[in-house]
């Protein structure tokens, strides 16, 4: 299913529940394009209607008209029982017999599963455990609405901006936590159970990820334990989806997923993008032969139009870069002509140690991360030449910082390694990647495997050692598929462990360490420099055009009132002579964002 809205009235207001359902309906066509394909109402407690996605696919609606309880479902879903997409109906009986605890434990995926149930008149909402698959909340006096997308319920009555989340956009691209660009609308909890009546509402979580923290398995059978979870996930997929395909990159993630699946039954096929003779696609044009798999090569995309733009705000709701969007979904619905279902290597970066290089040389220890060092290295980076008005201005860095405490708040006495992926979990992934894998859900069906819950728990049960330095992948494609392990990586050294016999095939290793030295002795040097779009980016046609300058028009633009209008002059101008970088294209997004919005539902911010 593409996207879901569900409106729940509270006591004695379902007249005016009804309006707000109504008006949802609406907004979902004017500004998302997308028409229900099933509805489930019921005057005195409940309304709710499934979107199907842009390929056709999803939006059942699982019934059980006896006692008026349904199900739906978003994303892509498994069940520890052998369920998965298209067993709805199943699911829902599971739920009727047991309870919604019982089926979330054994839930796993890229999902939000709604169930209402007419015998208790209550609406339940179940999020998977990082929280990829967004779902939001707006409560009114007269009823709540829930729905995959903020962008219709910020539609149904003015909002007021969040300048903590606009602030996070224009300097970063991403929000964090909760936030949306409106205060009325609010993201819900990873891996929780939520309960929506007419008198209020309650949650609670059903996953823990510091469980297993810790908890360390012996290094062998982390490997053969991650390996065969993968095999399991690749067998999963192959019995509700018959073409599948998966990214093939220059890296070690992609690699080790096809590596995986490549050994199941699953009838593989990979893809890769970039120019021709970008390392991603020379190293994935050289190894898909090698190890039997077909590949597609998806070319550069050029300098989107306004129409395309369009198209990818409809997805994208305004909570992603609506320019890189565009070539992302260009991708997908491509690739979505020939293929029932889109595999990438997110997630993986956990096996990896992501980020650890901030821990040394204490890693792994039981200490408390360093928040502050992690959100100015990571997270608060780009905090300079801010055009926010000067009395609304956050100081970026000190903020993230309060953010990484909120996130691992209770984890202090882990290891600092587990306190890092739990932040880079819940925030750059949750945050960042979820918003990419909801957009593109609503064009077809896409997972990133190394999210489900049994590999996850895995990789959080492997010893910081192992995982340093790939060396837990390498390992694995050295035990389980060597032809993988042995094919070289864009770096020119090959995925395998280090060893006499392999020595001298990692000198690429040597030459790659010394020129990242160099760039950053240069970026020392040059700082301050004014900063060149980066390759593959819309050319200065982009800042030119007179359609997307009228949107950007400081006379005009919604966003004014809290803009610092000399400073955001000034930066039109430069982007004008040198083309467009990463920030104008958020603030183009979130400029865009608020004339949409103004132009469904009237008056001015």
């Amino acid at each position: 299913m593409g996207n879901f809205y569900l409106v729940l009235p509270k006591a004695g207001c379902g007249p005016e529940a009804g309006r707000l359902f109504r008006r949802g309906k609406d907004a979902f066509s004017s500004l998302k394009r997308f028409v229900p394909r099933a509805e489930a109402s019921c005057e005195e407690w409940v309304h709710a209607a499934s979107f199907p996605r842009r390929n056709g696919s999803g939006a059942t609606v699982a019934r059980r008209t006896d006692i008026r309880a349904f199900l739906l479902a978003i994303g892509t879903w498994f069940h520890d029982s052998g369920l998965g997409p298209g067993d709805e109906e199943p699911l829902l009986n599971d739920y009727l017999t047991a309870s919604a605890s019982k089926v979330a434990a054994g839930l796993q995926g890229f999902f939000t599963i709604v169930i209402a149930d007419g015998r208790s008149r209550e609406a339940l909402v179940i999020t998977d455990i990082i929280g990829s698959c967004h779902c939001y909340l707006r409560e009114f006096p007269t009823a709540f609405a829930i729905s995959s997308s903020s962008l219709v319920l910020a539609a149904l009555e003015q909002p007021s901006l969040d300048h903590t989340a606009c602030q996070e956009f224009l300097q970063t691209g991403i929000m964090y936590e909760k936030r949306t660009f409106f205060r009325e609308v609010r993201k819900l909890a990873p891996a929780s159970v939520y309960r929506f009546s007419a008198a209020g509402f309650t949650s609670e979580r059903y996953w823990d990820p510091h469980a297993p923290a810790g908890n360390y398995l012996g290094d062998e059978t982390a490997v053969a334990e991650l390996w065969e979870n993968l095999l399991v996930a690749g067998r999963r997929v192959a019995r509700s989806f018959s073409r599948p395909v998966c990214d093939l990159t220059g890296g070690y993630d992609s690699r080790a997923l096809a590596a995986a699946f490549s050994a199941t039954p699953m009838k593989l096929s990979t893809t890769v993008s970039g120019p021709p003779d970008s390392p991603d696609v020379l190293v994935a044009q050289r190894l898909a032969p090698k190890v039997g798999l077909p590949i597609l090569h998806m070319a550069e995309n050029t300098v989107p139009t306004l129409g395309e733009l369009k198209e990818a705000f409809s997805l994208t709701d305004g909570e992603y870069d609506v320019v890189d969007y565009v070539r992302i979904q260009k991708t997908h619905q491509s690739l979505a002509a020939q293929f029932d279902i889109s595999l990438n290597g997110s997630y993986g970066e956990v096996a990896r140690g992501y980020w650890w290089e901030l821990l040394i040389p204490r890693t792994g220890h039981r200490i408390k991360l360093d928040s502050g060092n992690l959100a100015r290295k990571r997270y608060a980076y780009l905090d300079k030449d801010s055009f926010y008005a000067p009395e609304l201005r956050i100081a970026l860095a000190p903020h993230f910082a309060e953010v990484i405490e909120r996130t691992n708040a209770g984890l202090f006495d882990s290891p600092n390694t587990f306190q890092m992926d739990h932040a880079y979990l819940y925030m750059r992934m949750q945050c960042w990647q979820g918003r990419i894998a909801r957009s593109t859900n609503q064009l077809w069906p896409c997972l990133s495997p190394f999210m489900l819950r049994p590999i996850l728990t895995v990789l959080l049960r492997t010893r910081p050692a192992l995982r340093k330095r790939s060396f837990m992948i390498r390992r694995m494609l050295a035990e389980f598929r060597p032809e993988f392990a042995n094919e070289p990586l864009e770096y020119g050294y090959p995925a395998a462990p280090v060893r006499l016999n392999n020595l001298h095939s990692f000198w690429p290793l040597v030459v790659y360490y010394g020129e990242k030295a160099v760039d950053r002795l240069e970026s020392k040097l040059h700082a301050g420099a004014p900063s060149q779009p980066a390759a593959g980016t819309p050319g200065r046609s982009l800042t030119t055009d007179p359609e997307l300058q009228h949107i950007l028009d400081p006379a005009s633009m919604r966003l004014a009132s809290v803009l610092d209008h000399g400073a955001l002059r000034r930066f039109l101008g430069t982007a004008a002579r040198t083309g467009p970088n990463h920030k104008w294209r958020f603030l183009f997004t979130l400029e865009y964002t608020l004339q949409q919005l103004a132009g469904f539902s009237g008056p001015h911010f």
